[in-house]
């Protein structure tokens, strides 16, 4: 008997989808659990056309250009998402050190963003974070 991916047909939104992760959550998505469309959020043009080069056959696969820190772009990429994967941060402790703003604008009100707009679009979410794991049902 085998069991159905609960991934299966959905539309889903990876945040820092060009990062290590959100690659290889792409890779697994696909070839293991059948979405309608993944949607790659990212900031960084040039990780988005390297995966592009990769993907760029697969007509599940979106590029959206954006940052979390801004809630309306965010809001418009959620658009007929059904699930969110959040794993968009900014990591480097010492380069934390040197700019705490930036990471508290990104790590904190970024993924403050995330919730709300997924709340406000009735999106279920997931994290890459265990500390800030929640889901919506």
């Amino acid at each position: 008997m085998s069991i159905e991916s609960p991934l299966k047909d959905l539309n889903i939104l990876v945040t820092g989808g060009t990062g290590s992760f959100g690659k290889e959550f792409l890779h697994t998505v696909l070839t293991q659990h059948s979405p309608r469309r993944v949607v790659i959020f990212s900031r960084d043009e040039l990780k988005q056309y390297e995966m592009r080069q990769i993907w760029g056959d697969d007509d599940r696969v979106r590029f959206f250009l954006g940052d979390i820190r801004d809630a309306d772009r965010l809001k418009l990429a959620l658009h007929g998402v059904d699930f969110v994967v959040h794993a968009a941060a900014l990591k480097q402790v010492d380069t934390a050190e040197y700019n705490p703003m930036e990471y508290i604008k990104t790590n904190v009100l970024g993924s403050e963003n995330v919730i709300r707009m997924s709340v406000e679009s009735t999106t279920q979410w997931s994290t890459s974070r265990p500390t800030y794991l929640a889901r919506k049902t």
